[in-house]
């Protein structure tokens, strides 16, 4: 038995406190994976409070003792500044130490970070296309890397507590987490900030769609209601073409929008006063051929913490 089998039996048994004990006994010792378990309990919280800055030592002593995952989570989090300076050059040369034919390195090293024109779709609201924000490597890597973490989209039920399928979005989605966010995941998010002139740091985590025919997200606004850091804009790249259907139709103000391959469409969801202008309100048209992907970044008017519950 492992030491984490160990401490799951003891978690079973409702002997919580031994099981983290043993943990950290075990990573002091110089256990890999019990150094790894403990600094993704200190990065979400987990039965102490979340320290951040405290799982980079952990993941450092594991990557040492040749822990590949952890080396990679180290990385991550260095890119996007998770409990440290971010310093995408160092995660980078921390990539190339694990693994110099990583394929993040390729394209990382690649991109070109130029911004294309923006093409005014409406002025008021702001709304304009990007075309070719993201190449088309990019786009290939982003399905590629979702496509085995999608799962439908839900909702939580208000009475049972308990999730249910969404009857706004059909589609199936997943999220890049904090822990998720690879380096090229983080360097197009950082194009995203770039591209609607906002801060990194503003920027939910990257969402993933895909829709098949008959899927669909029906009208609805990004703006959410009763929060004190609202979603002011939002960005949404095509990944993809060859699909029927599944335009981004903007009702209140009759305009359709069908990006191709890599193109990144942006508005901003609030009026002057701050709050959510229902002229943005907008709906992705049921695909009616083939399968349509789409990435999301939701921004915020000030940083956003991933992390916050």
């Amino acid at each position: 038995m492992t030491i984490l089998q160990e401490a799951q039996a003891l978690f079973r048994r409702g002997r919580r406190e031994e099981a983290v004990a043993l943990v950290e006994r075990e990573a002091e010792a110089g256990d890999s994976e019990a150094l790894f378990a403990l600094a993704n309990w200190r990065l979400y919280g987990l039965y102490a409070a979340r320290d951040a800055a405290a799982a980079h030592p952990l993941l450092a002593r594991a990557a040492a003792l040749d822990h590949a995952e952890a080396a990679r989570l180290r990385a991550s989090l260095v890119a996007s500044g998770t409990g440290c300076a971010a310093d995408p050059a160092q995660a980078l040369a921390l990539l190339r130490a694990l693994d110099p034919a990583d394929p993040q390195i390729a394209l990382v090293e690649a991109m070109d970070d130029r911004l294309p024109a923006s093409e005014p779709l409406s002025d008021d609201p702001p709304l304009c296309l990007l075309r070719a924000l993201f190449s088309a490597a990019e786009c290939a890597y982003l399905i590629a890397l979702a496509g085995p973490a999608l799962r439908p989209s839900v909702i939580v039920d208000a009475e049972t507590g308990r999730p249910k399928p969404d009857p706004v979005r059909t589609s199936d989605g997943m999220n890049f987490g904090p822990a998720q966010e690879d380096l090229v995941v983080n360097a197009l998010n950082r194009r995203i900030a770039a591209a609607t002139a906002t801060p990194y740091e503003c920027g939910e985590p990257l969402h993933v769609l895909r829709y098949v025919p008959g899927q669909e997200y029906r009208p609805h606004l990004d703006a959410l209601p009763g929060v004190d850091n609202q979603r002011s804009w939002t960005a949404l790249v095509y990944l993809n073409g060859g699909y029927q259907g599944g335009e981004t139709v903007f009702p209140e103000i009759g305009l359709a929008a069908k990006g191709e391959p890599g193109d990144c469409l942006t508005f901003r969801n609030v009026d002057a006063e701050g709050r959510g202008d229902p002229r943005t309100r907008h709906a992705g048209a049921p695909v009616t051929g083939g399968v349509k992907w789409l990435a999301s970044r939701w921004i915020r008017e000030r940083p956003f913490d991933p992390f916050a519950r």
